[in-house]
């Protein structure tokens, strides 16, 4: 294909980009939008995961048998993981006052980059956590009610959460692939 393009097309498809013409005062108003969406993002996050963390204490304090126990401790724990884990790798960054426009724009994208890995291992740091919850609960469940018919509800409460894990990792790659476009549109040179 490349032999039936024309010259004058190869000349302008070959000249080199440039890297993107913005102000200091964009770049930082692009910045500020995108950490507060962080901040944002991380207090209904926190706020949700503390929530859950308190139903588990209530439902670990009313569980009359130990394995019940055990889950909702998981489940606590894995709460607990989450909001460190998003705290530690997923809090906004404020671009520092006194850069000059490129060195804005590339701590910009940087943050872009580092947001964008912490969305992408999600399943790592979010759902992984959870998974142990789960399995333990579905055992006692299986354990305390030893009838096929009650393993059938239990079955599809598996795959009605395994769903919405799926949903859950869909939503982030979609988040990822979003992040993806603003890091690209960026062209920020090395």
């Amino acid at each position: 294909m490349t032999e039936l393009q024309n010259p004058a097309q190869r000349l302008w498809q070959d000249q080199p980009v440039e890297g993107v013409k913005m102000s200091l005062e964009e770049v930082r108003r692009r910045a500020g939008k995108f950490e507060r969406r962080i901040w944002r993002r991380n207090a209904r996050e926190y706020v949700a995961s503390l929530i859950a963390a308190g139903l588990f204490v209530y439902f670990m304090m009313s569980a009359h048998d130990w394995l019940s126990r055990v889950t909702f401790a998981l489940f606590m724990v894995a709460m607990l993981w989450i909001v460190a884990a998003l705290h530690r790798n997923g809090s906004a960054k404020k671009l520092p006052e006194g850069v000059d426009t490129l060195t804005g724009l590339r701590l910009y994208r940087a943050e872009l980059e580092r947001q964008y890995g912490v969305v992408k291992s999600m399943w790592w740091w979010y759902l992984a956590p959870m998974v142990p919850g789960f399995i333990v609960y579905t055992i006692g469940h299986a354990v305390k009610v030893p009838h096929p018919a009650a393993w059938a509800g239990l079955a599809v409460m598996d795959i009605v959460v395994a769903g919405l894990f799926y949903v859950v990792w869909r939503m982030n790659m979609r988040a990822a692939r979003c992040l993806q476009r603003m890091i690209d549109e960026l062209n920020v040179p090395e």
